[in-house]
Formats: structure tokens, sequence, C-alpha cells
């Protein structure tokens, strides 16, 4: 298994000796699965502890005992999805994972019942999904904002919180949806990048 990083990624989120055992266990079973299909990019998996695990880890700060349902587009290698859902030890949350490719839905399955994470795994297209209410959606690595914005709002309620990881072009990006879209938004720098920002969008409704 990789450990570079590791023990200092595990000291920041301050987890469980079961999370960590868990933790431990999912960045195996991506390592493998990389062998297999392109899981991740082979150029992150020697960083994987900071650039996917860190990454993920840090949109646990803003969760609330109130949110049940979180929703995640494009779930892909479960950042960070599965990643929040080990951390949710009390198992008070469902995590919606969607993913339209096959085998990456079929990891995603393995790894949640594997686990034992209270996951379900949509392996369908966003567009195509029937509609229920999430509490937070989250991406990350998908689609630029406008797509996600459009993706989001037929599963809002009035409190939804959106909450997208993203790079250096996030500015632009806020330019170019707040042409399509009326919201409400804090930004926070990431953790695990100096140049990533952890976006929170309130209130979204199309213009």
């Amino acid at each position: 298994m990789i450990l570079a990083n590791r023990n200092e990624v595990l000291s920041q989120i301050n987890v469980s000796k079961n999370c960590i055992s868990k933790l431990d266990k999912f960045v195996q079973l991506v390592e493998n699965e990389r062998k297999i299909q392109n899981i991740i990019a082979e150029s992150t998996l020697p960083d994987i502890w900071v650039r996917h695990v860190l990454d993920s880890a840090q949109l646990q700060t803003y969760l609330t005992e109130q949110d049940k349902i979180i929703l995640d587009f494009g779930s892909g290698a479960g950042f960070p999805a599965l990643v929040l859902a080990i951390l949710d030890e009390t198992k008070q949350k469902t995590f919606h994972l969607v993913e339209s490719e096959v085998r990456k839905s079929e990891f995603l399955s393995r790894v949640a019942s594997e686990l034992d994470l209270n996951c379900v795994i949509h392996h369908e297209r966003i567009e195509k999904m029937s509609v229920f209410k999430a509490d937070v959606i989250t991406a990350r690595a998908l689609a630029s904002l406008d797509k996600l914005m459009a993706y989001s709002v037929r599963f809002c309620h009035e409190k939804t919180r959106l909450m997208f990881l993203k790079g250096k072009k996030a500015p632009e990006e806020l330019k170019d949806v707040e042409k399509k879209f009326k919201f409400n938004c804090l930004t926070y720098p990431s953790i695990s990048s100096s140049e990533g920002t952890v976006m929170c969008f309130t209130k979204v409704v199309k213009k």
C-alpha cells in the first residue's frame, strides 16, 4: 500500500482506528484497481493520500447532523463520497453515488460492500436519474460549474447545499455561472492544494 504522506493526512483529519483501517483498505483497493482500469490518473497515485483522500475528507467539515442525504455526481473512484461515507461512523447519512461507467460503478459497489458503508450506487447518467431531494450535493473533477449547477437544480430543496471541489479556474467558472443562475456562494481555501477551492452554494435557482 502507498504510504507517502499517510500519517500526516491521518493526523490532519483526526479519525478513529476503525476509520483508519477502512481508509487503508480503500486506498489499497484503489491501488489494485488502477492496474485493471483507469480509476484515477496514474500521475496522482503516488500522492493519493493528499491528492485524493485529504482533498475529499475536508468536505466533512461542512457537513452537519441535519444532512441525511448526500448526492455525489460522477463518483469515479469514490472521491469524495466513499471517503465521506467512511468518516460517517454513525451511519446517519446515506450517500448516493452516481457513475455511468460500468466498471467504475461495479468498483464502487464492491468497495461499499466490503467496507460496510451506507451507500447507494446509481449506475446511470445524471440526466436520466429519477429525481429525489438531497441535503448536500457534491462533485469533484467532473465538469464546469455551469454544468454542475444544471445537473443539481432538479435535486435541490430550499436548504440544499452544493459543495464542489474546484481548481485554479474557479473564479473564471464562477463568472460564467452567474450569467445563468442565482445563488449564494461561500468559498474556502482547500487544505490539500494551494490552487484548490471548496465552493459552497445555497439557494440555487435558474435565471
